[in-house]
């Protein structure tokens, strides 16, 4: 299948490969055809990490910044799974992918879904299935992106926010264990001394005490402080099509310099 050549580039053991202190000449290889590879996919199979890599460029490269964004990929929102969301202090929203490789038949019950921690949803699709999704949505706050043939995102319908559905337990759920229990030290004068096994319920029962509209952009607050400084200092500096999956592969400093000494050598 023709999908294949792309699918064993761009995916993250690429970048395991591109980390190593020698890389192989078949990885150098390929890394010397890595952009017109990207190129040929733009006009033939614009997969879900084409629209991804696209959205991380145009956002979090672009309209925003790396020092005060954090781009979050497939995490659970009660029953639904999210392509992509964007946490920022002046705007924040989840994203929906639908590219013509896909159906439309959960994307109502996953829009439900995003509700729950997101009060901004957008649903990025293609020229293809724009009508499609616009009839699904069009009397809703959810917004519609369309990746256009010349490979721009196109907002054709703005979100509005509704934070009528937050839901408490969901918004939790997005923290690891020393953000929560930062936010709860930080927001109650009195924590309660319990075993470790029940610490969860109970600081997620004060949690409940906050406002939905507080809560959500105390949980926002705790996620922007996973941003990397080594991902600002780098970053730029990796190949268009690769950044996305070099972002989320968390790199330290070493790696990251041992990547791009890699990088310079195959290009």
């Amino acid at each position: 299948m023709e999908s294949a050549k792309f699918n064993e580039w761009f995916n993250k053991k690429t970048i395991t490969k591109l980390i190593e202190k020698d890389i192989d000449e078949k990885i150098s290889n390929q890394l010397v055809n890595s952009k017109s590879l990207y190129k040929e996919m733009e006009s033939s199979y614009r997969n879900e990490f084409f629209y991804k890599n696209t959205l991380f460029n145009k956002y979090v490269l672009g309209t925003y910044s790396l020092n005060t964004t954090v781009a979050l990929s497939e995490f659970e929102i009660d029953n639904s799974k999210a392509d992509f969301a964007i946490i920022n202090k002046k705007k924040s929203f989840v994203v929906e992918i639908k590219t013509d490789l896909d159906t439309l038949d959960k994307l109502i019950y996953q829009i439900e879904d995003y509700y729950k921690v997101f009060s901004l949803v957008y649903v990025l699709t293609s020229e293809n299935y724009y009508y499609q999704v616009y009839r699904l949505v069009k009397n809703t706050n959810v917004g519609i992106m369309v990746l256009t043939k010349r490979n721009t995102i196109s907002i054709r319908k703005f979100a509005k926010e509704d934070f009528s559905k937050l839901k408490h337990e969901n918004l939790f759920r997005l923290l690891r264990k020393e953000e929560y229990e930062d936010l709860i030290k930080k927001q109650f004068k009195e924590v309660p001394d319990v075993k470790p096994i029940f610490r969860y319920a109970t600081y997620l029962d004060m949690y409940r005490q906050l406002g939905l509209e507080k809560s959500q952009k105390l949980v926002f607050n705790e996620i922007l402080r996973r941003v990397n400084g080594n991902n600002v200092e780098y970053l730029k500096r990796v190949p268009l099509e690769l950044r996305w999956l070099v972002y989320q592969s968390h790199l330290n400093r070493e790696k990251f310099e041992r990547l791009l000494n890699n990088l310079q050598g195959g290009i």
